[in-house]
């Protein structure tokens, strides 16, 4: 009861006459310590921050985290850039959070760096277009590391800050400045655009299942549609019956489960072996079995697959089943997609022992 309370950085309405003078003294104290931090940060190690906080606002704009961006806004305008945001398991692991939110299974740990004193700045059109240009491959690198789909936007914000806080301002159309919740919905469209984007790399029969489970989930479908969007990739429902991949009957489509494939499944005589077929197996034996049983599997996919393009592939469909309210879809996808350097370290010593035994 004897401790002071009177500058105690947190927004207490009762202390601050009501919630709006609350926010304002947490927000304005909060840049007075990166500030200061900021004066004495050297420039040739990074500083990093461990961000926990998880209260939710609703806009008119969807769903935000005052917390997350407050945090952002106050780096930003004293003087430091984003460099990194890194997602790091410190909560229950089954927690499962939906898209388009800013608190996750995760908290976070970000990287920053001074931002220097004679920082340029840039108008709205040219951050979108640094944005378009450098995210991709940044994103594509972070796809390559061990990062779970359902971190992949979390984490993709790291890339994106670094480019909107190396300005010292991002200037809008009437000359003001960009807030970050601004920033943050460019970053996430531009993460929904190249998600998109990787479609056009997959087979034919993976694009079609992936635009009837956009459609339709595991649900069936009309027999009409499915046939449209099969003759529109230069392929046949028949073909697709015959791989493996779907069943049709009484005017009716539907994608087969991961849970209702042939346990016996051999991906090295597949004559038809696609991207959706050996994501929907290793689901399958994952779910079932765990890493050895799902690294056997992936040891038999013939080189002619790019196994790159499977984990990106589990990465997609964490999200469109997230998309359509399949939590334990997503759920199976994002295990899968977390496990897979894991399940790829075991297929290589796998392929290299029978290589030996042979």
């Amino acid at each position: 009861m004897l401790v002071p309370k009177t500058e105690e950085l947190v927004a207490n309405p009762y202390r601050h006459n009501g919630r709006q003078g609350a926010h304002e003294f947490f927000e304005g104290k909060f840049r007075e310590v990166f500030r200061k931090a900021r004066e004495h940060a050297r420039d040739d190690f990074p500083t990093s921050v461990y961000y926990a906080f998880k209260q939710q606002d609703t806009s008119k704009d969807g769903q935000a985290s005052t917390g997350w961006e407050t945090l952002l806004e106050g780096m930003t305008r004293s003087g430091w850039k984003i460099t990194a945001t890194w997602p790091m398991r410190s909560e229950l692991s089954n927690r499962m959070v939906g898209q388009g939110t800013n608190a996750l299974a995760s908290s976070i740990v970000l990287a920053l760096r001074p931002r220097p004193d004679d920082a340029p700045r840039i108008d709205r059109r040219g951050f979108l277009s640094a944005l378009k240009a450098e995210l991709p491959d940044e994103l594509r690198k972070l796809q390559q590391g061990s990062i779970a789909p359902v971190d992949l936007p979390q984490a993709a914000i790291g890339p994106g800050m670094a480019v909107f806080s190396r300005y010292s301002g991002v200037l809008e159309d009437d000359g003001t400045k960009m807030t970050v919740r601004t920033a943050l919905q460019r970053i996430n469209a531009i993460l929904d655009e190249v998600l998109t984007e990787l479609e056009n790399d997959f087979d034919s029969p993976t694009r079609f299942a992936l635009t009837w489970f956009r459609q339709n989930g595991f649900a069936s479908g009309a027999f009409g549609e499915a046939e449209s969007i099969a003759n529109a990739r230069g392929i046949s429902l028949d073909a697709l019956e015959r791989s493996g991949i779907l069943t049709k009957g009484g005017g009716k489509v539907s994608l087969i489960t991961p849970g209702d494939l042939p346990s016996d499944y051999d991906p090295s005589v597949d004559p038809s072996i696609s991207h959706w077929e050996v994501v929907m197996h290793l689901t399958r034996l994952f779910d079932d079995e765990g890493v050895p049983a799902a690294s056997a599997l992936l040891g038999l996919v013939p080189p002619s697959v790019d196994t790159d393009l499977c984990r990106e592939l589990a990465g997609l469909l964490f999200k469109l089943a997230g998309d359509l309210k399949q939590t334990a879809l997503a759920v199976s996808f994002n295990n899968l997609g977390a496990a897979w350097n894991e399940i790829a370290r075991g297929a290589s010593s796998s392929s290299t022992q029978g290589a030996l035994d042979f």
